[in-house]
């Protein structure tokens, strides 16, 4: 997708180049691995239309994501040969190239310890991101498969963005400072190779049937990072719910405890695509159904 931007907060010039100047990736054969891990249905629309124009002022986490990366990079530098950064391995799978940009990699008694660098959000920390755990072990499988190289370790060292220490005291779960090394589960070799190859057939069926007729396959629930409908008794003059629900029976029933006690249904919602995350929502028609 082209890129377009816009300066709607006037931001000065050197800012507006230091933030789109990181935007300027490589280009890849085949899929990455963050292409093969998300849904089908966003890679072909992202090959069908230029992407909308975005804000420069909406980049900055982009950007401290990028920055952090180039930071610790060079930290690398002047270690022994155990140690490698920003090494990009690939492998072919259904006459298909996967490749990914692995951020650390420490070897050790020949086996591989990868470390995937992340800026994000508290949230990220205390619930967990699935994302995480499927893209760290599509890198196990791209050393197993490109390198001959076995992983001993998968983890994410995390850059907690809005970090606090009066969170960290008093909530529990809260990450106990503003880095944090996260490990992340690794599958079995059977369970990495059966994932990848299912999701590459899944990018290979989604071309295959736009070729012929023109349709896309719909993106999951998981995949448009879905909330559920749920069921919000609230008490009169307060703002935030006395409790949810999963079912209106329950809900009624709780809310017939009193009388200034009602039940507001609030609907599901699709979180990617409402904040258009996915940068292809204006051309999807499952957007809104």
């Amino acid at each position: 997708m082209v890129m377009a931007y816009t300066n709607k907060h006037d931001l000065p010039l050197p800012v507006v180049r230091a933030l789109t100047s990181f935007e300027k990736s490589e280009k890849v054969e085949g899929l990455r691995v963050t292409t093969l891990i998300d849904a089908p249905r966003i890679s072909q629309l992202r090959q069908r239309h230029k992407a909308p124009d975005e804000d420069v002022s909406t980049m900055l986490y982009r950007i401290l994501g990028s920055a952090a990366h180039l930071i610790f990079q060079d930290g690398a530098k002047g270690l022994s040969n155990s140690y490698i950064p920003e090494e990009r391995v690939s492998c072919e799978v259904d006459g298909i190239t996967i490749s990914g940009q692995i951020d650390f990699q420490f070897i050790e008694d020949d086996e591989v310890n990868v470390i995937d660098y992340k800026v994000t959000a508290a949230y990220s920390i205390i619930y967990g991101k699935p994302e995480w755990e499927k893209q760290l072990n599509v890198y196990a499988f791209l050393l197993r498969h490109g390198k001959g190289m076995r992983v001993k370790n998968l983890s994410v060292c995390a850059i907690i963005r809005d970090w606090t220490a009066r969170k960290a005291s008093t909530t529990k779960g809260y990450p106990a400072s503003p880095i944090v090394e996260v490990p992340v589960k690794m599958w079995t070799d059977e369970e990495q190779d059966r994932y990848v190859s299912h999701r590459v057939q899944l990018h290979i069926n989604a071309t295959a049937i736009e070729e012929l007729d023109g349709s896309l396959p719909l993106c999951t629930d998981e995949e448009r990072w879905a909330k559920p409908k749920v069921f919000a008794v609230h008490k009169e003059g307060r703002a935030s719910a006395l409790k949810l629900f999963d079912n209106q029976v329950d809900a009624e029933k709780f809310a017939s405890k009193s009388l200034d006690r009602k039940v507001v249904e609030r609907p599901a919602t699709y979180t990617k695509c409402a904040g258009n995350y996915c940068r292809v929502a204006d051309h999807c028609d499952q957007w809104g159904l």
